[in-house]
């Protein structure tokens, strides 16, 4: 979650860590968590629809942001990726986080 939101960062907005808090969203298979190493970092705009930028109207959260997983799945999947390359595109982030320690 201290990574920043994959999809805010595909779009060139960098991770504050002092903004809202990321979450953590658990990839399933059947409906079913497929466990803790299945997650990907989203914001809660991208993850529940939760607008959080202040002075952005929910339209502008959606127009500059895209859509959400929560109201949007098929939209979100096809801009962002199949739960696969976001785990691929965390696991990046993740990776590029490290050389920076």
């Amino acid at each position: 979650k201290r990574a920043g939101c994959l999809c805010c960062i595909a779009q060139g907005y960098p991770h504050d860590p002092d903004g809202p808090m990321v979450e953590a969203h658990h990839l399933l298979s059947g409906g079913i968590r497929r466990g803790h190493g299945f997650i990907v970092g989203l914001c809660p705009f991208h993850h529940r629809n939760q607008p959080f930028v202040q002075g952005w109207s929910y339209v502008q959260h959606r127009e500059k942001l895209g859509p959400s997983l929560l109201n949007e799945a098929d939209a979100f999947h096809a801009q962002f990726g199949s739960d696969e390359e976001l785990l691929q595109q965390q696991a990046i982030l993740l990776d590029g986080r490290k050389d920076e320690a």
